[in-house]
């Protein structure tokens, strides 16, 4: 039997977290208005080669170079005569072992950034390789697939297995790309990111007060209910919003210019 959730906005929380969250609901309701507005997060619904390699290469990057990343990869795939909007696991360890390796494969696409800052660490293509393993020796049965990964969340909503194996991958174990790869598998988690905690602590009123990104998702996840919008919308929206891009689509944004005065467009 399914035990219902209880809301994420209840008296159960504490006076501190109701107030941050109405400080964050508020503020997002002004800088950001009406969700319709928004650019949409899609993600790769059909493909887990693409979810592993824009969410491990999401983080400490500016995102023009993770565009420059999964369209190199998929140039690579297309001239295989290969859809890979379709490829999973075992297609991406293919793409690995077409080139020898994580250092050909990082020359593939033209990146070498590493996985952290500090000297000796991996480069983020062998962090990707690594995590395609992970998946497909999982114990119990790999996953495989984008389809794989929401039958096993039908089994266990905590997604155990995946979790475990992904925060144990080498600059992994804070959870950000492990949330990141949900969203763009069609989960409804968040990526509180360094950006989006910074803009979760100053609009909520905790400067001075640091949040975890635990702490982060939770009151993005209240903001949502309170809003309301998809978790994951407000967490991409912010996002957009903190890391300098685009967060209203093209006809809202005319609409904007032109409200006031004579329209150009």
């Amino acid at each position: 039997m399914r035990v219902t959730k209880k809301p994420c906005y209840s008296p159960e929380m504490t006076t501190e977290q109701n107030l941050d969250a109405t400080k964050l609901v508020e503020s997002c309701r002004e800088i950001f208005g009406d969700e319709s507005a928004w650019i949409t997060a899609n993600g790769y619904p059909g493909s887990l080669a693409l979810c592993i390699i824009d969410s491990i290469f999401s983080t400490g990057s500016h995102y023009t170079s993770v565009i420059n990343v999964v369209n190199a990869y998929c140039d690579i795939r297309k001239a295989q005569g290969a859809d890979p909007h379709r490829d999973g696991v075992d297609e991406l360890l293919a793409s690995f072992e077409a080139v020898g390796g994580s250092a050909g494969w990082a020359k593939a696409v033209d990146n070498h950034k590493p996985a952290h800052t500090k000297p000796g660490a991996l480069l983020k293509a062998e962090v990707i390789h690594r995590a395609a393993l992970a998946l497909k020796g999982l114990e119990g049965g790999g996953i495989f697939t984008t389809v794989d990964m929401h039958a096993e969340y039908a089994i266990d909503s905590e997604l155990t297995r995946i979790k475990k194996a992904w925060l144990k991958l080498p600059s992994q174990s804070s959870g950000v790309t492990y949330n990141y790869l949900l969203i763009l598998a069609g989960f409804q988690s968040v990526k509180p990111d360094r950006m989006v905690i910074r803009f979760v602590e100053e609009h909520a009123g905790r400067v001075g007060k640091p949040l975890t990104s635990m702490q982060t998702a939770q009151l993005i996840m209240q903001v949502a209910e309170l809003y309301p919008t998809q978790p994951r919308r407000l967490d991409h929206v912010i996002w957009r919003h903190v890391s300098g891009r685009e967060v209203f689509r093209q006809d809202e944004m005319e609409g904007r210019l032109c409200e006031g005065r004579p329209c150009s467009f």
